[in-house]
């Protein structure tokens, strides 16, 4: 059995939904911003499974935690730009605030290219620091409904877990997860891709990098 589960993909790659498999599965799981807590905070002890948060110290936490199995979840990067501008909108739409809005609506164009800068950084340095570790890393794509049966195949398979008889993979948080007010302005997908387009052509990626899902 694996020590603990660190789900280390970023933020709208489906993190409230591998929160909710892991309690489906039984496993105590915690979803918060933990890339923000030092490994001594006593959360550590209180759960196995952990998501959400951004750029995760994933080598402090293996090195912490040995025997722990890691999760990045990823999707197509056109899609991940895009469900994070969406989620900028509605949480302006509801008075929310936060380091990503604020940097977002500073200049929505920087934001967008260092969002990218970020991940392509991130995922190759996951990728090169578990080069050869296949076991304790799993790359997946949570948010293809056409995958979904594979994905929780995958999943539980990497896990070394036995699925409850009729568990699906969840799928939370789809269309912002929410009722959106109505009068709140979120645009739909087709508004904002020009936007994430721009953005791929200022760091030097084609228009087709967007479907890529990593690195």
């Amino acid at each position: 059995m694996f020590n603990k589960l660190f789900c280390i993909g970023f933020n709208k790659t489906g993190t409230s939904s591998m929160h909710r498999l892991c309690g489906e599965l039984g496993l105590r799981s915690w979803h918060g911003y933990y890339s923000h807590l030092p490994v001594s905070d006593p959360v550590f002890r209180q759960f196995q499974c952990f998501s959400d948060g951004d750029q995760h110290d994933f080598t402090t936490l293996d090195r912490t935690f040995p025997g722990s199995r890691f999760i990045l979840t990823t999707r197509p990067l056109e899609d991940w730009l895009i469900s994070r501008i969406q989620h900028i909108e509605y949480r302006r739409s509801i008075g929310a605030s936060g380091p990503m809005r604020e940097a977002y609506e500073a200049s929505p164009a920087q934001a967008v290219t260092q969002w990218i800068e970020c991940r392509l950084r991130y995922h190759r340095q996951v990728q090169q620091y578990f080069l050869g570790r296949d076991a304790d890393l799993l790359i997946i794509d949570l948010c293809n409904p056409a995958l979904a049966a594979e994905s929780l195949g995958r999943i539980v398979k990497f896990l070394g877990v036995a699925p409850p008889a009729g568990l699906a993979l969840p799928h939370e948080n789809s269309r912002l997860g929410r009722q959106v007010p109505q009068a709140a302005r979120v645009r739909e997908r087709g508004e904002i891709h020009e936007e994430v387009q721009h953005a791929l052509r200022r760091v030097g990626l084609e228009s087709d990098c967007g479907r890529s899902v990593f690195p």
